[in-house]
Order: C-alpha cells, then structure tokens, then sequence
C-alpha cells in the first residue's frame, strides 16, 4: 500500500516540518468514569441493528414469512447501495448544523424517533409480508440506524484527544454493544425458559427491548455527557472538495479498507451462521449456544485487547486478533456431523477477538479525524464517521448479496426436510469457512505497517491544538 504511506507523509510529515513542531505526548486527561459509562449505555440497544440483525433477520424472513434468499439478499444489498450516497451526505449536514443543544444531539433525537418505527414494523411485522414491505422497512430503519450511529460514535471521538483515552471510550462502547449482542443471543434460550420459542418471539422480544432502552439511555446521556464546543469554521468546504480531502487522507483509505475486508467476514459468518450449525455441523439446537460463548469471549476479552494497545499499540495489536482469528477459523471447513464441540473451541477462540475488531478500529478512526481537522481547519469527524458506518452496512450489504443468491444458484433451501444437494452444502461451506478468513488475512496484511502511532499522533494532535487555540484568540477578537 505504498500510495497509502505516501498520502500520509503528504499530510502528516510535511506539515510537522513546516511548522517545526518537536515530538510531545498528549496528556492523560481522563473523563470522568460516571460519564464514559454514560455515554457507552445506548450502544446496549443500537446493537440490535449489528450483527443480531444479520443473525436472527435472514432465517425469520425466509423461512417463516417465506421470502426467496435471493430477494432478501438482493433487497438487503440494495439498500446498503443506496447508503452509498445518504450517509456521507448526512455525515456532512451534521458536522454543519449548529443548534443551541448542540450539534449532535438534535440529530440523535430525530434519528431515535424515526428508528423506533422502523425496529416495531421491521421486528413485528404482520402475518403475511411482501417483499415490498421488506424493502420499505429496511430502508427506513438503516437510514434511521445512520442518523443515531453517526452523531453517537462522532461525539464520542470529540470528547477527547487523546490517543489511548479514545481507546478507553471506544471500548467501554464496544464492551456495552458485545453485552447487548449477548442479552440478543441469549434471547431464544431465555424464552426456552418460560416455554416460548420460535423466531418470532426471538425478534419481538429483541424489538421491543430495542424499542424501551434506547429512548431511556439516550436521555441519561442527554442530562449527563457534555457536548464539546466546536468553533464555527471560518468557511465551508464545497462538497467535492471535501470527498477530495478524504480521498488524500492515507491513512483514512488504509484503515477503511481493511475495516471493509475484515467486516465482511464478520457479517459473512454472521450471516450463515444458523446455517452453517444446521445442515453442516446438524446440531440445529446447539446454535444459540455457540452464539452465546461467542460473544461472552468476546467480552471477556475486552480488557486484554485494551492493554495490549496500550503496550504495543492499536494497529500491531488489531492485527495480531486479525491473524490469530483467521488462522483458528481455517479449522472450520474440515468439520462436520458429530464436531460440534470442536467448533465450540473454535468459537470462544475466535470470539476472543470480536471485540478488538470493532474497540481498536473505531479508535484509529478518530485519530485519523485528526489529519483532517490540520488540513482543513474544520471538525469532520460526522462526516468520516457516516464513511465508516456506510463501509459497515456495505460490508453487511456485499455478505447478504452475495452469499443468499449464490446459495440459492446452487439449491440451497433452508426449508425444514428439505435434502439440500451435496453443491449447496459445499458452497456453503466455502462462503461461511473459506473466504472469511481469507478476507481477514488480506486486512492484516493492508493494516500491518499503518503509519500513526502513539507518538506520531501526539505531534499531529499538538499541531491541531495550537491551530485550534489560533482560531479561538481569532474568534474573541471579532
């Protein structure tokens, strides 16, 4: 990725030359714990349009309201396409707006509203659906899932500048979306409990949970986690150029890749990972419960992933789970009947490294906000950050639209008695075991010689705070 390191130098090394800028650490100034906390509480509920969504939605909608894989996929990949275009558009118009309450809560309260329908309609549907209502639902509730996500990541990468503080919000973040993930794991065994069961109770028990803690979390957060004041730009730049300015951020284009090849194979797996437990390993009861111990590592983890960033830095440390994970995976494609607890091996393994994906990940992406913020004098991190949440649904998107049709081509039904022919099985175990960890391998290699480091970050983040102290005495005197 040599032209990559090269946008870098353009953007980083030069600057610091120019304005002879001597190598300093940021200081550890550490938000209050009651408030990172409060700020991760939300993520407990948006989780459910993560990878629950992808787990619980495609089996209910195929095989219980009878829609063809082919149309769910393509429909899914459709409105991940037309996300191409909403999200960075309303990444932009919100660093813009200007409120007296703030410039990311307003949008967080319209986007919670609107999201709220969508979860109830997309969740509980009626007894018959077309594929209409399908695609209308989906439709609004991504577009809904954009107007919370973004304003919520984004202010929490404003709290702080500083390069481990942001991992240490990152991951209280993170460890509340693995918590929530869990409870939604956990659902069809909790209602096991109380002689409910079926994937429509499992999606409106997800639904309604989403639909009761998300409104109360956000206004804990509204009441308790300050909103940093952000000088009003001097100007705007047009929209070409600001895709232009994202386009030379080196730094920005590696990290986005590889979040886009390694979110993929999460979603991939996400995606047929009921299927895979059913007609491969043929243990269909046993799926909640790899879910869960899958997702429980992944929490485990959380506070050895943190330390290791803090000894051997984000990217090296991202890397290495990248690696291990992709190596244990291809175990994966020589299972069959009867292996099942060798793949539960394999999966407290691999999900060991599920919350250092996303903790170290969305950690990088605020300190790359900071490039920007030197070049262009304007605080973008909504923008980038609705980048970053379209990768996410493309990547969701690329899983759902190509796996479901290329199963379908080769007679997969996921149908109860259904023999499926020996090339549908086949294939599924290449999309689900195969090319996941391929895709894993190609982002450790992409992301393995990433240029901001902990020390190279406080040299930029020092530049961007004596810019932004310019731009305050500028702003006192007019």
């Amino acid at each position: 990725m040599p032209s990559h390191r090269a946008g870098y130098r353009t953007v980083g090394s030069n600057i610091e030359r120019r304005q002879h800028v001597r190598v300093v650490h940021s200081s550890k100034s550490r938000l209050p714990a009651a408030q990172v906390w409060l700020y991760g509480l939300p993520a407990l509920a948006l989780t459910a349009v993560g990878i629950p969504l992808l787990l619980y939605l495609v089996p209910f909608y195929t095989e219980e309201k009878g829609l063809h894989p082919e149309v769910v996929g393509g429909i899914l990949f459709a409105v991940r396409l037309a996300d191409a275009i909403f999200d960075p558009t309303f990444g932009a118009i919100s660093d813009r707006v200007r409120t007296r309450w703030g410039r990311r809560r307003p949008w967080l309260l319209v986007g919670t509203v609107l999201l709220v329908v969508a979860i109830w309609h997309a969740f509980l549907p009626p007894a018959e659906v077309s594929w209409v209502y399908f695609l209308v639902w989906m439709t609004i509730l991504y577009a809904s899932w954009t107007m919370v996500i973004v304003p919520y990541v984004a202010w929490g990468a404003e709290l702080t500048g500083d390069f481990d503080e942001r991992t240490r919000i990152a991951g209280i973040r993170e460890l509340f979306l693995l918590v929530g993930t869990v409870l939604a794991a956990g659902v069809p065994t909790i209602l096991q409990t109380f002689g409910l069961s079926g994937k429509a109770a499992t999606m409106e028990t997800i639904g309604l949970f989403v639909i009761v803690v998300l409104p109360l979390t956000l206004v804990l957060v509204f009441w308790k986690v300050p909103e940093p004041t952000m000088l009003a730009a001097s100007h705007h730049h047009g929209w070409r150029a600001s895709f232009d300015a994202i386009r030379k951020n080196g730094p920005f284009l590696r990290l986005i890749s590889a979040f886009l090849l390694n979110a993929t194979a999460q979603a991939m797996v996400a995606t047929l990972f009921f299927f895979y437990v059913k007609f491969v390993l043929q243990a269909p009861a046993m799926g909640p419960v790899l879910l869960l111990i899958y997702f429980v590592a992944g929490i485990v983890a959380v506070p050895l992933w943190m330390w290791l960033a803090e000894r051997f830095g984000k990217h090296r440390t991202w890397a290495f789970s990248m690696l291990s994970s992709a190596l244990i995976f291809l175990i994966t494609p020589f299972l069959g009947p009867g292996d099942v607890w060798i793949f539960f091996v394999i999966s407290i393994l691999t999900g060991m490294s599920l919350g250092c994906d996303q903790i170290l990940a969305s950690s990088m992406q605020a300190d790359v906000v900071d490039i920007d913020s030197i070049r262009s004098g304007q605080q973008r991190a909504g923008l980038y950050f609705a980048i970053w949440n379209m990768v996410t649904k493309m990547a969701g998107g690329i899983a759902a639209g190509v796996t479901l049709p290329l199963l379908g081509y080769f007679g997969f039904k996921p149908a109860e008695g259904y023999d499926n022919p020996p090339a549908a099985i086949t294939t599924l175990v290449v999309l689900f075991a195969v090319l996941p960890p391929v895709l894993r391998l190609l982002s450790v290699r992409i992301i393995w010689n990433y240029p901001i480091t902990r020390e190279r970050h406080a040299r930029l983040r020092a530049m961007l705070e004596r810019k932004l102290a310019r731009q305050a005495a500028l702003a006192d005197q007019e």
